[in-house]
C-alpha cells in the first residue's frame, strides 16, 4: 500500500471511531453514499465490537465474514 491509501484509511478509521452501532451498520451497508474506505473502517469497528457469540474467537478474516453475515452486509 502506498502512503496516501494508508493515510486515507486511517482517517476513515478515526472518523468512525465513536459512532453508534446502528450508524456503523448503516454506513457499512450503503454502497452509494460512502466511499469504500469509510465503509471498510465502519466494518472494522463492527468486527472489533462484535460479541464473542458471533465471532467465535476466530482470526480477523473469519470474524469479518461472520459479522457481515450476521448484520446482512
Amino acid at each position: 500500500m502506498n502512503r496516501q491509501r494508508i493515510l486515507r484509511f486511517s482517517l476513515a478509521v478515526f472518523a468512525t471511531y465513536r459512532l453508534p452501532h446502528d450508524k456503523l451498520v448503516r454506513i457499512a451497508r450503503s454502497k452509494r453514499l460512502y466511499s469504500s474506505y469509510y465503509r471498510a473502517a465502519a466494518l472494522r469497528h463492527l468486527v472489533a465490537d462484535a460479541p464473542l457469540s458471533v465471532t467465535g474467537g476466530r482470526p480477523f478474516a473469519e470474524r469479518r465474514r461472520r459479522v457481515r453475515a450476521h448484520y446482512g452486509i
